[in-house]
């Protein structure tokens, strides 16, 4: 009897788990339909130069892809979105750190932050174009800022938020400098602050990505705003799709790497 019963458990757990993967896949396939079904009514009782209809925005996915323009398209929103996202969130993660270790750093640094926060990133858009010019640079300069600041206050509030016993176990071990600490024990408790507030700045990006376009450079922001300006909606809702599935990607990606990286906790 005992031998009998080991197979109808496991049988039972994995019917269960694949019974809730069939229900998620459910509900979001639903969530879809409906958004779709909503859409396309709508677009029956509007003008198609104001909504157009499903059909008319999968026409221009279709021959865009054929044609290999949207994969141009996110190349080219790729070299300024990459750089200005890792190297704004390097150095908003590195400042955020220093500033919720140090007291001195936060009275410093934490105050002309303080003043510099409310600032929109859009307004930088001006020293961009003189900085930089109308190129990626300008372009990640913007997607830049907007990861600094996120990745700035989750690290900060990462790094306050370690309990102070593992710091005292810390030095309790024999680790006696900030270095030694911050690498030891602070950064391992804070990670998960620091992937949030890295996800968050990877989706915020894209959002900012079509604004940062409008200086001229190339990329799905500028296709679609050109695109938008003669009128042509369907090919506007075709590239926010576009920006909607990469958001989805690039998410899922550092959903995995984190899952891998936490895997001890």
């Amino acid at each position: 009897m005992a031998g009998s019963s080991e197979p109808e458990t496991v049988g039972y757990s994995t019917g269960g788990l694949g019974l809730e993967r069939g229900r998620t896949l459910g509900i979001q396939v639903s969530a879809l339909a409906v958004f779709v079904l909503v859409w396309w009514a709508g677009a029956l009782v509007t003008p198609q130069n104001l909504l157009p209809r499903p059909p008319a925005v999968l026409a221009v996915l279709v021959s865009d892809v054929a044609s290999g323009r949207v994969f141009e398209l996110i190349w080219q929103s790729l070299r300024h979105y990459i750089p200005g996202l890792l190297v704004g969130s390097a150095f908003g993660m590195a400042v955020g750190i220093l500033v919720g270790w140090s007291r001195t750093a936060e009275l410093s640094v934490g105050t002309v932050a303080g003043i510099l926060r409310p600032v929109p990133p859009l307004a930088w858009i001006p020293f961009a174009i003189i900085w930089f010019g109308l190129n990626d640079r300008g372009a990640a300069f913007i997607i830049a800022i907007v990861a600094f600041w996120i990745n700035y206050y989750n690290a900060e509030s990462g790094v306050k938020g370690v309990d102070d016993q593992l710091l005292e176990v810390g030095q309790s071990l024999g680790t006696k400098s900030d270095l030694g600490l911050i690498r030891r024990v602070v950064l391992p408790s804070a990670m998960p602050e620091l992937f949030t507030g890295f996800r968050t700045a990877a989706g915020q990006a894209w959002m900012v990505m079509v604004a940062a376009e409008l200086l001229g450079v190339p990329g799905i922001g500028k296709h679609l705003w050109d695109a938008a300006n003669f009128l042509q909606m369907q090919v506007v809702i075709a590239y926010m799709l576009v920006i909607g599935i990469l958001f989805l990607i690039s998410d899922r990606l550092i959903k995995v790497v984190e899952a891998r990286t936490l895997a001890w906790r």
